[in-house]
C-alpha cells in the first residue's frame, strides 16, 4: 500500500504485478478479498504506529520564545456516494460521501503531532486538543473556535492565537460591572492602518479574560473581503448581515499573549504562519494525489488511503530532518513543496531502500541531500516573509 496509490487509478492487476516482483503471487479475485475489514484495520493502525515514532530532533538553530508553535487545520474531499452510509458529506451541490483528514504539527520541528480520519461531517471544534503542554503557542482558524477551549490551553501554560468569530458575546468590565461591548462602533471609529488593543471577556456565560487586537485594513482590502463572504456558495443560502460586512473592515485576532511576547504589530504576520499548513495540503493532493478515488471496494479504499498517510508521515519526517539539517548548513529554508514534489518521484527507489540494511538508507540519504541542495532551496517571494524570518522578528522572551 505504500506506494500504491497513483492518481487514484492503481487496479488490482497492477498490485498483484507489484507483488510479483516480491515473489508473492496471487489472483486478483484472492487480493480483492483480501481487502477486508481486518486488512482495513491493520492500516489504521500502522498509521498509528508511525505517528508515536519521534525524530527528537534539537531545535536549537531556531531561535523561538516558544516551544512549539502548533497548527492544526483539516481537509476534506468528496467520495464516491456509495460510501455514504460511512463516510457522511455535505451533500448540496456535491457528493453525498465525504472524507475529512484533521492533520496538527508543530511548524518549529515539522514533527506530525496526529492525523485523524473523519467522515466528512465532523465539525473542526470537535476535535480534541492534541498533545498540550506548557510554553506552545497554538494558531487555528474559526472552524476550531471555542472559549472553553481557550480556557483549557491558559490552564496549561500555553498560548493561542486565533481570529475572533463574528457574533460572539464581548464584554468590557467598567466600574465593576461586565458591559457589552458594541464593537461596530469602535470598527466606526478607527482610521485605516490603526491597531487597536483591548482587554475584553468572551461568553454570556464564561466572560473569559483575552487580549483583542483589531487593526482597519484598506478598503479595497475590505471589500475583497466582502465579495467573498457574498460569492460563498453557503453564505448565499443563509444570507450575510450588514453587521457581518461592516466587521470585514478590520482583521481581528484574539490571544493571551502579552503584548511583550506578541506585539500588537507583528499579530498579523504571526497569525499567517497558519498558511502552512495550505501548503502541506496543496502538496497531500498535487503530488501523492489523496483526493484522488475511483468506486471501489470500501475497504480497498482505507487500505489505499491509509498507505497514502503512511507516505506522507514518512516523507514528512525526512522533510522535517533536511529542513533542519539545511537550515543549520546555509541559514536558508528548502520549500515544502520542491521537497515533497522530489519524494514522490523516487517513492519506488524510496520503498526499495527500506527493505535494505542501515548503510543503504544512509547512502540514500545522503544522496537525496546532494539532490535537496541543487533543487529545493525556496525562494524568496515579492514582498512575503519566509517562516523563519517572521519568527526572527518576535520577541525571544
Amino acid at each position: 500500500m505504500f506506494t500504491a496509490k497513483q492518481e487514484g487509478t492503481t487496479s488490482l492487476e497492477d498490485l498483484c504485478r507489484e507483488l510479483q516482483k516480491e515473489g508473492i503471487y496471487i489472483r486478483k479475485q484472492s487480493l480483492q478479498e483480501r481487502f477486508n475489514e481486518p486488512a482495513s484495520n491493520f492500516m489504521k493502525k500502522m498509521v498509528e504506529h508511525a505517528l508515536s515514532k519521534k525524530l527528537g530532533l534539537d531545535k536549537e538553530s531556531i531561535e523561538c520564545q516558544f516551544e512549539r508553535i502548533i497548527i492544526n487545520d483539516s481537509t476534506v474531499f468528496q467520495l464516491p456516494e456509495e460510501y455514504a452510509e460511512k463516510y457522511k458529506g455535505c451533500g448540496g451541490g456535491g457528493s453525498k460521501a465525504g472524507i475529512k483528514n484533521q492533520y496538527c504539527y508543530d511548524l518549529l520541528s515539522q514533527e506530525i503531532i496526529d492525523i485523524t480520519v473523519q467522515k466528512g461531517t465532523v465539525p473542526d471544534c470537535k476535535y480534541p486538543i492534541q498533545d498540550l503542554r506548557a510554553n506552545d503557542l497554538r494558531i487555528e482558524d474559526l472552524g476550531y473556535f471555542k472559549v472553553e477551549k481557550f480556557n483549557i490551553i491558559e490552564k496549561a501554560g500555553a498560548y493561542f492565537l486565533s481570529r475572533l468569530k463574528f457574533g460572539v458575546n464581548i464584554y468590557i468590565f467598567e466600574n465593576g460591572q461586565y458591559k457589552g461591548l458594541e464593537l461596530l462602533k469602535v470598527i466606526d471609529k478607527m482610521q485605516e492602518g490603526e491597531i487597536k488593543n483591548m482587554q475584553i471577556y468572551l461568553g454570556e456565560k464564561e466572560k473569559y479574560p483575552t487580549r483583542l487586537v483589531l487593526e482597519k485594513v484598506p478598503e479595497q482590502v475590505a471589500n475583497e473581503k466582502r465579495r467573498k463572504l457574498t460569492t460563498d456558495k453557503q453564505n448565499k443560502r443563509k444570507g450575510i448581515s450588514k453587521e457581518r460586512l461592516i466587521f470585514c473592515d478590520v482583521n481581528a485576532y484574539i490571544t493571551n499573549c502579552t503584548e511583550e511576547q506578541l506585539p500588537n504589530h507583528l499579530i498579523r504576520q504571526c497569525y499567517s504562519l497558519r498558511w502552512q499548513v495550505e501548503i502541506m495540503f496543496k502538496a497531500w493532493k498535487s503530488f501523492f494525489k489523496i483526493d484522488k478515488v475511483k468506486q471501489m471496494k470500501i475497504e480497498r479504499f482505507e487500505c489505499f488511503h491509509y498507505g497514502c498517510l503512511m507516505l506522507i508521515i514518512a516523507s514528512t519526517n525526512l522533510l522535517s530532518y533536511f529542513k533542519q539539517w539545511y537550515f543549520k548548513k546555509y541559514r536558508e529554508e528548502i520549500s515544502e513543496l520542491k521537497f515533497f514534489k522530489l519524494i514522490v518521484s523516487i517513492r519506488q527507489e524510496m520503498k526499495e531502500v527500506i527493505k535494505k540494511q542501515k548503510q543503504a538508507i544512509a547512502d540514500f540519504l545522503d544522496h537525496l541531500a546532494s539532490i535537496i541542495e541543487r533543487t529545493c532551496v525556496k525562494e524568496q517571494k515579492r514582498n512575503k516573509l519566509k517562516p523563519l524570518s517572521i519568527l526572527r522578528n518576535l520577541p525571544l522572551t
